[in-house]
């Protein structure tokens, strides 16, 4: 039996990144517009919001743990930075805001 600390597998992050990458250009792209139906920022909304429940916390969740690697960590540090650049878009059409912390949600207190 071998006495090395066997170091964790990397995790796959790139698929999150790349879609909430994403999810930020569409945001920026709906600003740009004249005239937004409610419908188009609505279903917009499902999108950005499935993508910080899901992505984007378990993003959160990983930095938190440090299991990122440092390229991965980095990245992950710009995607909050990128994230908190269009804050006021996001206060704007009223999406769900991100959360950069790791704590769970407790009812009473949303």
């Amino acid at each position: 039996m071998s006495t090395t600390a066997q170091k964790p597998e990397p995790i796959g992050t790139d698929d999150d990144f790349e879609l909430l990458a994403e999810q930020i250009t569409a945001l920026k792209e709906l600003a740009r517009l004249d005239d937004v139906p409610e419908g188009q920022i609505y279903d917009f909304g499902i999108r950005w919001g499935t993508a910080l429940a899901g992505r984007f916390r378990r993003l959160v969740h990983y930095s938190c743990l440090g299991l990122l690697d440092d390229a991965a960590e980095r990245r992950f540090q710009s995607l909050c930075d990128d994230l908190r650049s269009v804050s006021d878009l996001i206060e704007r059409f009223e999406l769900a805001r991100p959360r950069f912390t790791d704590t769970p949600s407790h009812p009473t207190l949303r």
